[in-house]
């Protein structure tokens, strides 16, 4: 197999299939190594962070693990801050977390991790502007890749074709010349068809299907201050979800509810606000009550988990990325920070001269963890489908494990907060067995279920003592 020598060694025309975020930070990766990048994105930029039509789950609630936003700073230094003086949100955890787990409340103290609360079109937009400043980078918009061109040997460009709504819009398709092909188009992703009319196999798939529905309003708090300190809600029950979390502009709050396979996603204001009623506790039902709301109720179906193994297949001059490689049920809120670490991943690859299907295994691996927390909590879910659905002996004792670790988050903090920096892919999950941990999960009592929730924090010093701050 061929290795990256056009693009590694600081020549060559790299081009990126996608604009959304895992299109623009590889793109801002690679132009460390290539002299050009262009980016092809079918819809038009808003000037302003706006929703888009080819981003259809940008109204509803994102979140940035902190490592994600590490990675980012990586590439994109300052981004933090500007996105703070936005309206971005850093909540510290689990210092201003009021969250519940099958009807426990986890203790609120020193924090693990931070994560950003902002809207979806807030984050692109300002990636968006620094990427595209860049002098080796540029963007094709109202442009679709329809096809790859070169041999099952070689990939060697793109077949490009300007939309419709462009003022010239193309009646064929033209050649796009590239050294390298990033894929980073998302769940969607035609790739594998394209690699077939090479002559090259498809990708063997694995899919985790828990058929979640989730729906999605904005609101304006209207508590006169419930919520001053504990910024963030999140609760989980058997089967259903619920998020509540601070968005641009101040005082105003994204309420997602995820619900289980069967049960319509509601889009009616009534029926959404009812399903706080699922809730173990009325403390949102409450805060609802009390709002403005300030959108419709929007849903959202699309929450299966797809990973596929390129690097079995991939020929030189194509690599996979983001969504388009592993595509995550949404509600664990990893994406973003997943193609994050993608584009080191990638960075470090061409810095190396790794060959191409050491590269796509990279970019595999840097998704791993996160693929292994969706699929683990979907793989329990009641209805799940999908060839990789079935849960193995080791993963039902894993699973048994993981239980029991969270009940205990509410009266263990080193338990919660080994757990809370495994989640945020801080950690590897080989935390969670250290030795200290194992002997509160076997022998110590969990958490009382029905407790009141911690609406005061503990004693700890403002902002989150003990924070990694990034």
């Amino acid at each position: 197999m061929g290795d990256t020598r056009g693009i590694g060694g600081g020549t060559g025309h790299a081009v990126v299939v996608g604009g959304s975020v895992a299109g623009l930070l590889a793109a801002v990766a690679l132009a460390r190594h290539a002299e050009r990048v262009t980016i092809v994105e079918r819809d038009r930029y808003p000037e302003r962070p706006e929703p888009r039509k080819g981003v259809p789950q940008s109204r509803h609630t994102h979140i940035l693990l902190e490592s994600g936003l590490v990675a980012m700073l990586r590439y994109l230094p300052g981004l933090d801050d500007e996105l703070l003086a936005a309206g971005a949100q850093r909540i510290f955890s689990p210092t201003d977390y009021l969250q519940n787990m099958r009807g426990r409340w986890f203790s609120r103290g020193p924090a693990a991790s931070s994560t950003l609360c902002l809207t979806r079109p807030l984050l692109e937009h300002g990636i968006r502007e620094r990427v595209l400043a860049h002098p080796r980078v540029e963007v094709l918009q109202a442009t679709e890749a329809v096809g790859l061109t070169g041999s099952a040997e070689r990939v060697t460009g793109v077949l490009v074709r300007r939309r419709r709504g462009d003022p010239h819009p193309d009646q064929e398709p033209t050649r796009l010349a590239a050294d390298l092909v990033v894929d980073a188009s998302g769940r969607s992703s035609r790739v594998p068809d394209w690699l077939e009319s090479l002559g090259v196999a498809r990708p063997a798939e694995a899919r985790v299907e828990s058929g979640i529905g989730y729906a999605t309003r904005v609101y304006r708090d209207g508590s006169q201050g419930e919520l001053t300190d504990a910024r963030l809600v999140y609760v989980v029950g058997e089967t259903t979800g619920t998020v509540l979390a601070p968005v641009e502009p101040a005082g105003t709050y994204m309420v997602t509810f995820a619900l289980p396979r069967g049960v319509p996603v509601p889009t009616d204001p009534a029926a959404f606000e009812a399903l706080a009623d699922n809730d173990p506790h009325p403390l949102v039902r409450r805060w609802l009550s009390r709002a403005e709301a300030l959108s419709p109720v929007r849903g959202y179906l699309r929450t299966e988990n797809v990973r596929r193994a390129y690097d079995d297949v991939v020929p030189d001059g194509l690599l996979v990325t983001g969504d388009a490689l592993c595509a995550l049920n949404p509600v664990f809120g990893q994406g973003m920070s997943t193609a994050a670490l993608d584009a080191v991943a990638l960075d470090e690859s061409l810095a190396s001269r790794r060959t191409h299907r050491a590269t796509q295994a990279a970019l595999l691996r840097a998704s791993a963890q996160a693929w292994a927390i969706s699929t683990g909590a979907d793989r329990a879910r009641p209805g799940v489908t999908g060839n990789a659905a079935r849960r193995s002996p080791a993963g039902r004792v894993l699973g048994w494990y993981l239980a029991r670790v969270q009940e205990r988050c509410g009266v263990n903090l080193e338990v919660q907060l080994t757990f809370r920096r495994v989640l945020a892919l801080l950690d590897p999950p080989t935390a969670l067995f250290r030795p200290v941990i194992v002997r509160s999960v076997l022998f110590q009592r969990p958490a009382p279920l029905g407790a009141e929730p911690p609406l005061r924090r503990a004693a700890v010093e403002a902002g989150g003592e003990g924070a990694e701050r990034v």
